[in-house]
């Protein structure tokens, strides 16, 4: 996690049932992270459930707000999660090794096998996902939190990296507990 803001007035008012919506690009890639996002809150004792599993998603991937509502109401969820990607960075990183000279002939093989060298620069990928949990009556930003990864090759790692960090800051902020009995 790199940055996250949290309402203060929720702080003792956890939330315990949560409809779980991931904004992605493929129907696939956000039926995945939902689902895994689901089981973690389930782990800590939440009720979840994956809006690819409560609503149908349109071709366009875009969910409006009476169909989101109507599943909240479904489920009876007290909060909505969502998550997008915010953000990729790429840029080169210098990926060598320390530095030790004897002499401008040394400095000259050394900066010259270190230009030419194939490990030089590599391409370094930063992703970036915004995280947001709204309370469902008052659409009230109740936590946001942004989280980087980098070098990311599949959105299992992703989502193996990111959902973990999420859900313990807000186990962490005392912003989900489990369900109580009616």
């Amino acid at each position: 996690m790199t940055k996250s803001s949290i309402d203060r007035d929720r702080i003792g008012e956890p939330v315990s049932d949560i409809l779980v919506i991931v904004v992605a690009d493929k129907a696939e890639n956000r039926a995945s992270f939902e689902r895994k996002f689901v089981k973690h809150l389930q782990a800590a004792g939440v009720e979840a459930v994956s809006s690819t599993d409560a609503i149908s998603m349109p071709p366009d991937l875009k969910l409006e707000k009476d169909v989101i509502l109507k599943a909240v109401a479904k489920y009876q969820s007290d909060a909505v999660i969502v998550t997008f990607l915010s953000g990729i960075e790429e840029k080169d990183a210098n990926v060598s090794t320390g530095l030790a000279f004897h002499g401008f002939y040394d400095y000259y093989g050394f900066a010259h096998g270190y230009v030419h060298d194939t490990g030089f620069y590599r391409g370094v990928t930063t992703v970036k996902l915004r995280t947001n949990l709204y309370d469902v009556k008052t659409e009230k930003l109740i936590w946001s939190g942004e989280s980087k990864s980098t070098d990311v090759g599949s959105v299992k790692q992703l989502t193996d990296e990111v959902i973990p960090l999420v859900v313990g800051e807000l186990q962490k902020n005392k912003l989900i507990a489990p369900k109580r009995p009616s």
